[in-house]
This record gives C-alpha cells, sequence and structure tokens, in this order.
C-alpha cells in the first residue's frame, strides 16, 4: 500500500491555497487527507495547512473506534482556524475544505466537509463523499438533473466549511476495501475540470498508478486549470 501525490497552481491563481496530507504510520495503515483553502490575503493557504497540521499533530489510536476520532479531530481543526482568525484581520474569514481518511487492513473510514472528495475505484469509480455545495442541494431537491451540475454558474458555492460556522455537519463513514482497489483524494480542481465520467476512463484505460495520477492532473490543466489542483492516489 503505497500512496503518491500531483499538486498545482493551475493556470489562473497566483498561489495554491491546497494543502494535503500523507501519513503511513505502519505499512498496514494510512492517513490521508485533502484541503482546498480559501480567503483573501493567502488566508486560504493558512486555513488549509492549519487543517492538515491539526491532523498531523492528533494521535489516532487504530486499536479503537476511529468514526468519533475522525470527528474529534475535524472539529478542532475548525476550532483551531476560529482562533486563527482572530490573531489578524488578513485571516478574518478563511476557511477550508476538508476531507480526510484512515485506512486500516480492509477498512476505510472517513471524515468529510465541503467539496472536495473521496473516491474507491474497483472495476467501477465509487464517489464515497457529498459534496456541501449548492449545486449538490439543486440537485437533491431535483430542482436541476445531475448533468447539469457540471456546467452550472453557481457551482463553486459550498454549503459547509472549517473556519465559517462554530457548528459543523461532518459527513462519516466507514467502507469496505480490498487488494487492489485504488483509493483517490482531490480538490474540486480537477473535478469541476474533468467529467465523472472521464475521470472513470482514465481508470478503466491505465493500470499505473502513477500515469492515471499524472493524465489526471494534466487533463485538469488541459481543459482550463481555473484553480488549484490536488489529488493522492494509491493502490491498495
Amino acid at each position: 500500500m503505497s500512496f503518491d501525490f500531483f499538486t498545482n497552481i493551475g493556470n489562473n491563481r497566483d498561489n495554491n491555497e491546497d494543502n494535503y496530507l500523507i501519513m503511513q504510520p505502519k505499512n498496514i495503515q494510512a492517513i490521508l487527507a485533502v484541503a482546498d483553502g480559501m480567503g483573501g490575503h493567502n488566508a486560504g493557504e493558512v486555513a488549509s495547512k492549519v487543517a492538515i497540521d491539526t491532523i498531523k499533530e492528533f494521535n489516532f489510536d487504530f486499536k479503537k473506534e476511529i468514526t468519533n476520532q475522525i470527528e474529534s479531530v475535524v472539529t478542532k481543526a475548525n476550532e483551531n482556524i476560529f482562533n486563527y482568525s482572530a490573531q489578524k484581520n488578513d485571516y478574518k474569514d478563511m476557511g477550508t475544505t476538508l476531507t480526510l481518511c484512515l485506512i486500516k487492513d480492509n477498512s476505510l473510514s472517513f471524515g468529510h466537509v465541503g467539496d472536495s472528495r473521496l473516491y474507491v475505484y474497483s472495476d467501477q469509480l465509487n464517489q464515497i463523499t457529498t459534496d456541501h455545495s449548492l449545486v449538490n442541494d439543486l440537485v437533491e431537491n431535483k430542482t436541476i438533473k445531475p448533468d447539469e451540475a457540471f456546467d452550472h454558474p453557481n457551482k463553486n458555492i459550498i454549503t459547509q466549511a472549517l473556519g465559517v460556522d462554530r457548528e459543523l455537519e461532518i459527513q462519516t463513514g466507514q467502507v469496505d476495501i480490498k487488494a487492489n482497489d485504488i483509493v483517490m483524494l482531490c480538490t474540486d480542481g480537477l473535478t469541476d475540470m474533468v467529467r465523472f465520467e472521464n475521470i472513470e476512463q482514465v481508470f478503466q484505460q491505465n493500470k499505473d498508478v502513477e500515469t492515471i495520477l499524472d493524465t489526471l492532473g494534466n487533463k485538469a490543466l488541459k481543459n482550463g486549470g481555473n484553480d488549484n489542483i490536488t489529488i493522492i492516489l494509491g493502490k491498495l
């Protein structure tokens, strides 16, 4: 089990406000996360870094139930971002998405806030997380059709983010995984530029993880690269 990453500033940004984490305490364990920051004066980069640093410093106990620990670390990250926001005017109203997963043996546990995503590929590509976004709300209440979401003018409006509200709706869950499954975490710099069916096609046509990673990153850039792009990918 090994993981690699692709991160790029994109074609239209002055700095990369994404942050990511790959930690493997033991060869049967992994802690992975992506965070997509937002806010002026480079504050988005600060918010996403605070979220990732909070996870780095958290003492996960893989011998105990993991979902409560995920909720605790996401809540702590939210508190830490609020505390940083109070320190400088430039940090006011900063925030970040956060998608986090912990892998042990054949189990993947996750926590999620915002519109970064977690996928598992096993013969087909499955989106595990649900976007906290205006467009996803419109799809769920059937105001728009799913295939209209990709080109919707308000697709970048998120309804949940760390640092924005003291009360968070954290999506958590657990899925079973098996040998040769591929796990992907990504920011919306990928999914806003490359449609789901085209992402899945890349997985279907390539067996090498590095090729998949580079192909997806370069497709996002070629299709516009309107935002920072960060992807974590690994085969179990």
